[in-house]
């Protein structure tokens, strides 16, 4: 009855309920043995009228207010999830618990364990375990640390090589105040593991004998209450002469993007972050935090993405990444769920995205990382607020945000560390071209290289941009792209690739559609007068507006990085950026502000 159970709704052949009860050791006549077991079925009341038979096999068809064991433990299970998402550690411990009480003792006694069973019944029993090891998170969160011992200690005896058993029951011991017991546990499972599978012990188990060789406070230790799937597929009639195809194991995120090639410099900027993140500790209160900041085409994802790359090992737990798109062809930001979303589909299964607020989400977040060792980076940010919620408060765990401003309220909030990229030295610059032509195996004209790469302002978009239409075209000397980069005006038309990513106009255009009028103004007034370098009060004059106005937008245009305020209230604007200043100037004919303008 337990496979017909598991298979309600659909209909199962003869020969796979044979293969289902006796496996290899068939009866000498197994379809007069399946009649006779389904004519016992038949005669049992809690079966009568639900038995379908028919050519193409038997069913077991469920009656409306029908509920079967299976489908209450999935549901009391995800209440339990809900209940830990909105932070009711009790009320999720109360659901666990009903969820388990489901069971029989032993659990699925009844199902044979044939070579058919035996994968369905492995699969339910790790539900099982998985919601068990979840009351126990929420117990221990509850303090019920001493009456958790001896239970624990039969589970580990039980299942030793369930990593996740280990670490509760350190906690519960260390907790207790026998912290040398806990360190002397953690060493039999170290052994224990080294023994059956010559591995070391994972990155959490590990973590939580360093936090109590450290003397942490008990507080600081605790476990995490990670959403596990709850949902169990049920037995399913193999297809005929067809292969079951295993499903991946979860494994360690690798969200980081491909390492950019031809990278060159950054030495300087590159010890910074270095520094940064040789300041993390495990015993620290919270995350290390760096942020990559710098104009529109600098290079900051290329920088950010060279680092992480370099120092991925040092995260045993994985890698996230999430493009914020603040600056990109979206008209919309990146939300806090759709970013989460992404970065945690991979590690669990989640539920509907409408059934979670933006709170619960981050709350989600960082109880998934609590005692992960992850880095996490986080790409084309736009404000502090919009970060936030993504930086997690394990203390083991990197965040690298880039972004075109300055987001100093991160600096305030989470202590970070602000590095701004400038333009490379000309002969980085220069490196940087010559190493993208050198890649198509194309004769460098050493005049025309620098002329190209002063042309560009060494901006490493449109170093990148201006190489790769060179490449496109290996028959014209590269002297012939300089002598188009000469014209100002005609310096942006070249400098568009042929996507929107590779376009230097577009990505000017991003910032310039993020700035508020004033400063939208004020940016036009200097690209109208071919300014490069101007005051505060100059600037003044130049719009029509008091000083301490030009001078607030000007504060604007240099924390978007349009600007560079080099001396105090005195701006200075680079070559393509005033190009495209001038070019919007002319497409929008600026007049005097009226009175009501600031």
């Amino acid at each position: 009855m337990s496979i017909l159970l598991l298979n309600s709704g659909r209909r199962v052949s003869k020969e796979y309920l044979a293969d289902a009860l006796w496996g290899t050791d068939l009866p000498s006549d197994p379809g007069g043995a399946l009649r006779s077991n389904l004519y016992g079925l038949r005669k049992a009341t809690p079966i009568r009228g639900r038995l379908q038979t028919g050519r193409d096999g038997y069913g077991l068809a469920l009656h409306e207010g029908d509920v079967l064991d299976l489908h209450r433990f999935r549901s009391l299970a995800q209440q339990a999830r809900a209940a830990q998402i909105l932070g009711d550690v009790d009320g999720a411990a109360r659901f666990f618990q009903r969820a388990l009480d489901t069971w029989g003792d032993p659990p699925l006694a009844d199902i044979p364990a044939t070579p058919i069973m035996q994968p369905v019944i492995s699969e339910l029993l790790e539900h099982r375990h998985a919601v068990q090891e979840s009351l126990v998170d929420a117990r221990l969160a509850l303090g019920q640390h001493h009456e958790l011992l001896p239970f624990l200690m039969s589970l580990t005896t039980a299942q030793p090589l369930r990593e996740r058993r280990w670490e509760q029951l350190i906690l519960a011991l260390y907790r207790c105040g026998r912290r040398a017991e806990a360190l002397d546990t953690f060493t039999r499972a170290r052994q224990l593991l080294a023994e059956d599978y010559g591995i070391d012990p994972g990155g959490p188990l590990q973590h939580l004998q360093q936090l109590i060789l450290a003397g942490d406070p008990m507080r600081s230790l605790a476990l995490p209450v990670p959403p596990q799937r709850v949902h169990a597929d049920v037995a399913r009639e193999p297809h005929p002469q067809s292969r079951e195809i295993p499903r991946p194991p979860v494994g360690v995120p690798h969200q980081l993007p491909a390492e950019p090639r031809h990278f060159i410099g950054r030495e300087a900027e590159f010890r910074v972050l270095t520094d940064v993140a040789n300041e993390m500790s495990p015993v620290g209160s919270s995350p290390v935090v760096s942020v990559v900041c710098g104009p529109p085409g600098i290079g900051k994802t290329a920088f950010a993405l060279h680092f992480a790359h370099k120092v991925a090992d040092r995260f045993p737990d994985g890698q996230l990444y999430v493009d914020l798109g603040a600056f990109s062809p979206a008209t919309d930001s990146v939300s806090i769920q759709q970013a989460i979303r992404s970065v945690l589909a991979p590690l669990m299964s989640l539920p509907e995205p409408e059934t979670m607020t933006p709170a619960a989400y981050a709350n989600l977040y960082r109880t998934t990382l609590a005692q992960r060792q992850m880095l996490i980076l986080i790409d084309n940010a736009y404000d502090s607020a919009q970060v936030q919620p993504l930086i997690p408060a394990a203390p083991q765990c990197m965040v690298i945000i880039t972004s075109r401003r300055r987001l100093t309220g991160l600096v305030t909030s989470h202590g970070a560390r602000l590095t701004t990229l400038d333009v490379p030295s000309r002969d980085e610059a220069k490196a940087l071209l010559a190493s993208r032509l050198a890649a198509g195996d194309l004769d460098i004209d050493s005049a025309a290289l620098s002329e190209v790469t002063d042309a560009c302002a060494r901006l490493p978009l449109a170093l990148v941009i201006a190489a790769t239409r060179a490449l496109a075209r290996p028959m014209v000397p590269l002297r012939h792209l300089a002598e188009e980069l000469r014209s100002e005006q005609n310096r942006l038309n070249v400098l568009c690739g042929g996507r929107v990513s590779g376009d230097i106009r577009a990505a000017f255009s991003w910032s310039y559609q993020r700035l508020t009028s004033a400063e939208a103004r004020m940016f036009r007034v200097l690209g109208a007068h071919r300014i490069r370098d101007i005051t505060a009060a100059d600037a003044g004059q130049l719009a029509n507006v008091p000083t301490l106005a030009a001078m607030q937008a000007l504060t604007g245009l240099a924390y978007a990085h349009l600007i560079q305020e080099y001396a105090p209230k005195r701006y200075h604007s680079d070559d393509l950026v005033s190009a495209y200043a001038a070019e919007k100037a002319r497409e929008e004919e600026d007049g005097p502000p009226d009175s009501t303008t600031p």
